[in-house]
């Protein structure tokens, strides 16, 4: 591999499987009742441990990767003197691509090999499933940094996001929803079906009544929107496997393809909550 690609935590992808697939990756920072996690590997908390944390109360919040961790994880991957092509998280739901950007303009009038950044549009196992994509450009293809590039900004606006939660207070929380909101939803039984849009803003697309019947609405979503570009399927959950792998039998069963099951990274769950669900496919275009 004659370049390097890299990514952040939030693509839902382990690291085991993004070193099979040759993409280096940064940890993204979360905090549990204000204490810090997610530094490093020893640092971390257990994924059902996160959760039960969410259940029982605990705050959670999230940080974006500032100017000073880019530098410092940019620098050393130009110690290969290899161009870089960095897939970052949306920038519609984090700084993290503004401080990448400016710290690669600047290596740049350094260095010899060159940078990249592109921003995913993307959350979740959508940029997971984008990372994948770009990656098997450069492995299965052969493309070039340049070819790859080109493709990383051309192929992000097909990848498609459909989400859906169990409970609407933590989009409330956020901001995402008003508390007034996302009490009478939870009152109802409302559940929003939301999708990521061309800009990478998580909004609501639809309301339906009832757990069931939501998360039925991505299989109907899928069957609509599917373009069949990639047999690459990704689904994200915030720990109900269980419920998941109902819907991930039913993609087998319509569609012939067996998704890939991905825990919900902790910087996307601590905005959406315990129970989500998020299903990821290529489709023609977000709008």
């Amino acid at each position: 591999m004659n370049f390097l690609i890299a990514t952040d935590s939030t693509c839902d992808l382990s690291k085991e499987f993004l070193r099979d697939i040759g993409v280096e990756s940064l940890n993204m920072l979360y905090y549990v009742n204000d204490v810090e996690y997610g530094k490093d590997d020893s640092n971390r908390l257990e994924f059902h441990e996160f959760y039960d944390a969410m259940r029982n109360g605990s705050r959670t919040s999230t940080s974006m990767i500032n100017e000073e961790t880019a530098r410092t994880f940019l620098t050393e991957l130009s110690a290969q003197g290899k161009d870089i092509l960095y897939l970052s998280f949306a920038s519609a739901l984090s700084g993290t691509y503004d401080n990448f950007v400016r710290v690669a303009a600047e290596l740049n009038e350094k260095n010899d090999n060159k940078i990249y950044v592109v921003d995913s549009k993307c959350a979740a196992g959508g940029e997971g499933l984008f990372v994948t994509l770009v990656a098997d450009k450069r492995n299965i293809e052969g493309a070039s940094f340049e070819e790859t590039c080109k493709y990383a900004d051309e192929v992000r606006d097909r990848v498609l996001h459909y989400f859906v939660v169990s409970d609407l207070k933590y989009l409330a929380r956020g901001g995402r929803l008003s508390k007034g909101s996302a009490f009478f939803g939870n009152v109802l039984n409302i559940k929003p079906v939301l999708h990521v849009d061309e800009i990478g803003q998580l909004v609501p697309i639809k309301k339906v009544i009832g757990r069931k019947k939501s998360v039925g609405a991505l299989l109907d979503y899928m069957e609509e929107r599917y373009n069949k570009e990639s047999d690459k399927v990704y689904i994200s959950h915030g720990d109900c496997y269980d419920e998941v792998k109902v819907l991930a039998d039913q993609i087998t069963e319509k569609f012939g393809i067996t998704p890939k099951i991905l825990p919900l990274s902790y910087v996307i769950g601590s905005h959406s909550g315990p129970g989500t669900i998020a299903l990821f496919f290529t489709g023609d275009t977000r709008i």
